[in-house]
């Protein structure tokens, strides 16, 4: 957990170059994780990135294309939605619903005002959500 000052590339960074994350295959994340630090990152642990470029970029080497290049290459032969279908990007939903549940039931803001019992009450609503899940989600139906 990090607080309101910090960049979402800086900590993905530095949590992915801590080592010892061998079971991750690929990354799901929004274009706001789309820099050269978090692609070196990635490659260095063997993740395969699957993060949006932003808009308007431009590839670095045509010679040694990057991962991040390929993916550019990808989206401006084929577009987006290709690339989206091709790397079932929509599992990214499912991450953005979990942290919309995570709002709603344990408000918008943390109480705690203190870092540490910032992480205390974070576990606590994390375990709570679990305990939940494991009780059952909500069936959803398509109306139209």
């Amino acid at each position: 957990m990090t607080d309101h000052r910090t960049d979402d590339r800086a900590w993905g960074s530095s949590l992915l170059n801590q080592g010892g994350i061998n079971y991750i295959e690929e990354l799901l994340a929004d274009g706001g994780y789309d820099s050269h630090g978090i692609y070196h990152s990635l490659k260095a642990q063997s993740i395969k990135p699957l993060i949006p470029p932003l808009i308007n970029v431009i590839i670095s080497s045509v010679v040694d294309p990057t991962l991040k290049d390929q993916t550019i290459d990808y989206i401006q032969k084929k577009g987006y939605w290709a690339w989206y279908n091709k790397n079932n990007f929509g599992r990214r939903n499912k991450v953005e619903n979990a942290f919309y549940r995570l709002k709603t039931i344990a408000w918008r803001k943390l109480l705690s005002r203190s870092l540490l019992n910032q992480n205390a009450e974070t576990h606590l609503i994390c375990c709570l959500l679990n305990k939940m899940t494991d009780l059952g989600m909500p069936w959803s139906i398509k109306i139209a």
